[in-house]
C-alpha cells in the first residue's frame, strides 16, 4: 500500500499554531483536521477564529489541513447547502493558487441518523471544488448512503471505520469498498498501536493501494483530554517510519 496522509484530528485552540506548523513542514504526509460544526465552530467562536489563523498561515506554509463537519452541518451538507463559515476556509487559497483545505470530510455517523442524503446535490458540491478532495464515513448502515452517491461519477474517497466513530479498534479490516473511490482507516488508532494496525490495514490491501489513516481519539493527552502535539509527533513518527521501512524490505 501506499500512504498518502497521516492524519491528526480534532486540534483546537488551546494548542500553538506554530506547534502545527512546525509538525506539518517536519512530515509532508502528515495532515491536520479540525472538527467542524456549529455549537463550537460558528463565526468568531474561539476554535473558528484559531483555525482562521492557522489557515492563513498555510498560504505561505505548505501544512496539508482538513475539515470534518458534523452534526448539523453534515445533514446540511448532505442536502447540497455549504454552511457559510465552511465555506470561508474553502475559498482560502495558497501561494500557489491551491486552496489550504485540501480535503472535507463529512462524518455521516454520530448523532441524528434521521437525515435525508440527497446525491446529485452532494455531487453538485465536489464537482464545484476540483481541487478539493471530499471523504465520506463509511459504516455498513450508510451504504444506501453512499451508494447512489456513486451513482453519479462524483469522485470522492471513504474512511472506514468499523466503531463508526466511537474510537475502537477495528477486529478485522475490510479491503477497498468501492471501485474507483479510495478507502482510508480509522478507529482507535494512536501513538502505542499504530505499526501493528498498519501491518493488518496492508494486508487486506495491494501493494500499490492508496490510503490513508486518521486518528483522533488516542492524541488526547489522558490527564487534560486534550490534543497533544507530543503524541501527535509519536503518532506521525511511527506511522512513517513503519511504512518506509516495509517498502523497503519489499
Amino acid at each position: 500500500m501506499i500512504l498518502e496522509k497521516i492524519t491528526c484530528s480534532d486540534m483546537r485552540e488551546y494548542n500553538v499554531v506554530g506547534d502545527i506548523i512546525d509538525l506539518g513542514k517536519r512530515w509532508p504526509q502528515s495532515e491536520f483536521a479540525i472538527q467542524a460544526h456549529p455549537t463550537k465552530f460558528s463565526a468568531h467562536m474561539p476554535r473558528y477564529d484559531w483555525f482562521w489563523t492557522l489557515a492563513n498561515e498555510c498560504t505561505v506554509n505548505d501544512v496539508n489541513l482538513a475539515m470534518h463537519i458534523n452534526a448539523d452541518w453534515r445533514t446540511m451538507m448532505c442536502q447540497g447547502k455549504i454552511p457559510e463559515e465552511v465555506n470561508n476556509f474553502l475559498e482560502i487559497k495558497r501561494y500557489n493558487g491551491k486552496p489550504v483545505i485540501g480535503r472535507v470530510q463529512i462524518n455521516l455517523n454520530g448523532g441524528d441518523q434521521n437525515y435525508h442524503c440527497y446525491s446529485k446535490r452532494v455531487a453538485d458540491i465536489i464537482n464545484a471544488y476540483p481541487d478539493i478532495e471530499f471523504i465520506f464515513q463509511y459504516a455498513p448502515r450508510q451504504h444506501n448512503r453512499i451508494r447512489p452517491l456513486n451513482a453519479t461519477g462524483a469522485p470522492f474517497s471513504l474512511l472506514y471505520d468499523s466503531s463508526c466513530g466511537r474510537g475502537i479498534i477495528s477486529k478485522k479490516y475490510r479491503g477497498p469498498i468501492m471501485q474507483n473511490h479510495k478507502t482510508g482507516y480509522s478507529g482507535g488508532l494512536g501513538p502505542d498501536n499504530i505499526a501493528q494496525e498498519l501491518e493488518k490495514i496492508n494486508l487486506v490491501l495491494p501493494y500499490n493501494y492508496i490510503t490513508w489513516i486518521d486518528a483522533e481519539e488516542q492524541l488526547r493527552n489522558p490527564k487534560t483530554g486534550q490534543f497533544d502535539i507530543e503524541r501527535a509527533a509519536q503518532y506521525i513518527h511511527t506511522a512513517h517510519s513503519w511504512y518506509y521501512g516495509h517498502r523497503r524490505s519489499h
